[in-house]
C-alpha cells in the first residue's frame, strides 16, 4: 500500500520513488496521492496500467489539472474511486473495467457527460455512495449535457445509500433520468438555477425512492439560496436524511423549485410534525425587499405538501405573508386544505410584536372549532443537524 499527502513542491526524490513503486503495479492495494500538482509527477503513462490488487484509488490535485489523466486504467477488483480536481476522458471513463466500485467520489470535476457517466455507472451495480461536483461551463450548449434519448433504460443502483450532487441544473436533469436509486436514505444536491425553471427530472426520481420518513422539515433563506432539509428524529445523527440547496437570482423561481421537490416525495413527508422557515443570521431584517417577500401562490404550493404538521415556527418578517396565504380573503377551501392538523405556532423575534401575529388565521382556525397554541420566542432554538458523513474510504 501507497499513501502520499503533500501540500508542497514535489521533492526530485518523492518522485522518484513514486514512480518505482508504481512499478509494481500487480503488488498495489491503494494509492492515495493528495494535494499534490499531478501533471509535475508525470502519472499519466504509469497510472494507465494493469492494477489487478488495487482496491483504492485516490487523486487530488493542488489546481485544476488540464490533461487528461486516467484513460486506459484496469483495475478491477477497485472498491473506491476519488478523484478531485482531475480530468479524465470524456470517452474512456474509468469506471467500466471497476465491476465492484462502492465508493464513487468525482469532486470538482470538469465537464462528464451525463451519457458517459450513467454508462460508466451502470457497469458498478454495488455503488453505496456517490458524490459529484462539476464545475459549471455556462459556454457548453445545453444539448451537451443531454442524453440522446435512445438511450432510454434506466440504471438500477440497489444498494445505492448516499447520493451528493453540486451542479447546475441542466446537468441534473438529465443525470437521473437514467438512474434509480430505491433504497437511498441520504440525498444531499445543491442545484444552481440557470435557464431551466424547473426540476421534473429530479422530482422523477425523488418519486422513485422508497422508505424514507420524515418528522421533521426546516426551510431557510440565505442571501444567495434557499435550502430544504428534512429529518428523521431530533437530534438526527442517521439517516433518512435529504437536503436540497436551490441558487438562483430569482427568489421566487428558487422556492417554486423547493415546492416542486417536496410535491415529488410528499409521501416521504406524511409523518412530518414540525416545520421551521426561518431567515439566517446573515440574512437581517432590513435587507428584506419592501413588497413579498414570497408570492402567496408559492407559499402554497410550498405548504400543501405538509398535511400532517403539527408544529409551525416562523420568523417574525415572514408572519404577515405566511397569514395571509393561510387565511386568504374569500378562500374558504385554502384555510381547511393548508396544514390542516396545525396545532401550535412559534413566532420567532427579537422584540415583542406590535400586531398580534397570524390573527387572522387563528381567528378563522378557532371558529372552526380549531384551536392554535400560540407562542413567541426569541430565537430558533434547534436540535437538527445533517447526520456526519462517513465515508467507507475516507481518503480526502
Amino acid at each position: 500500500m501507497i499513501s502520499f499527502n503533500f501540500r508542497c513542491i514535489v521533492p526530485p526524490l518523492f518522485k522518484e520513488n513514486l514512480h518505482l513503486a508504481l512499478q509494481h503495479c500487480d503488488r498495489l492495494r491503494a494509492i492515495s496521492i493528495s494535494y499534490m500538482p499531478l501533471e509535475d509527477l508525470e502519472l499519466s503513462s504509469a497510472l494507465n496500467n494493469a492494477f489487478p490488487m488495487l482496491e483504492v484509488l485516490s487523486l487530488s490535485s493542488i489546481y485544476v489539472e488540464t490533461q487528461p489523466l486516467l484513460h486506459n486504467i484496469a483495475a478491477p477488483n477497485l472498491r473506491a474511486l476519488h478523484l478531485r480536481d482531475v480530468v479524465v476522458l470524456r470517452d474512456v471513463f474509468p469506471l467500466t473495467k471497476a465491476t465492484n466500485l462502492l465508493s464513487l467520489r468525482l469532486e470538482l470535476m470538469r465537464f462528464i457527460p451525463p451519457g458517459s457517466l450513467v454508462e460508466s455507472i451502470a457497469s458498478v451495480p454495488y455503488l453505496d455512495n456517490i458524490s459529484i461536483a462539476l464545475f459549471s461551463d455556462t459556454s457548453l450548449p445545453t444539448t451537451m449535457m443531454e442524453i440522446p434519448p435512445t438511450q432510454i433504460t434506466r440504471v438500477v443502483l440497489p444498494r445505492l445509500s448516499r447520493f451528493m450532487f453540486t451542479g447546475v441544473d441542466a446537468y441534473l436533469e438529465n443525470l437521473p433520468t437514467r438512474i434509480s436509486a430505491p433504497f437511498v436514505q441520504d440525498l444531499r444536491f445543491t442545484i444552481s438555477l440557470k435557464e431551466t425553471p424547473t426540476v421534473v427530472c429530479l422530482s422523477a426520481f425523488l418519486a422513485t425512492i422508497q422508505n424514507l420518513n420524515f418528522q421533521k422539515a426546516v426551510m431557510s433563506f440565505f442571501p444567495r439560496c434557499v435550502a430544504i432539509s428534512f429529518h428523521s428524529e431530533e437530534p438526527s445523527v442517521v439517516p433518512p436524511y435529504s437536503r436540497f440547496t436551490i441558487y438562483s437570482d430569482d427568489r421566487d423561481r428558487a422556492i417554486a423549485s423547493v415546492a416542486q421537490i417536496c410535491s415529488a416525495i410528499e409521501s416521504a413527508l406524511s409523518l412530518v410534525e414540525t416545520l421551521e422557515i426561518k431567515l439566517k443570521s446573515d440574512y437581517h431584517h432590513n435587507r428584506v425587499q419592501s413588497g413579498p417577500f414570497v408570492q402567496h401562490e408559492l407559499w402554497r404550493a410550498f405548504l400543501r405538501s405538509f398535511g400532517s404538521v403539527k408544529v409551525l415556527r416562523a420568523d417574525m418578517v415572514l408572519i404577515a405573508e405566511l397569514s395571509d396565504a393561510l387565511h386568504p380573503k374569500n378562500e374558504a377551501a385554502v384555510i381547511k386544505e393548508l396544514l390542516p392538523k396545525l396545532s401550535e405556532l412559534v413566532v420567532v423575534s427579537w422584540k415583542d410584536p406590535v400586531d398580534q401575529p397570524f390573527s387572522s388565521f387563528t381567528s378563522a382556525r378557532h371558529l372552526g372549532g380549531y384551536f392554535i397554541d400560540l407562542r413567541i420566542v426569541q430565537d430558533h432554538t434547534s436540535s437538527l443537524r445533517p447526520p456526519p458523513i462517513s465515508w467507507s474510504f475516507d481518503t480526502f
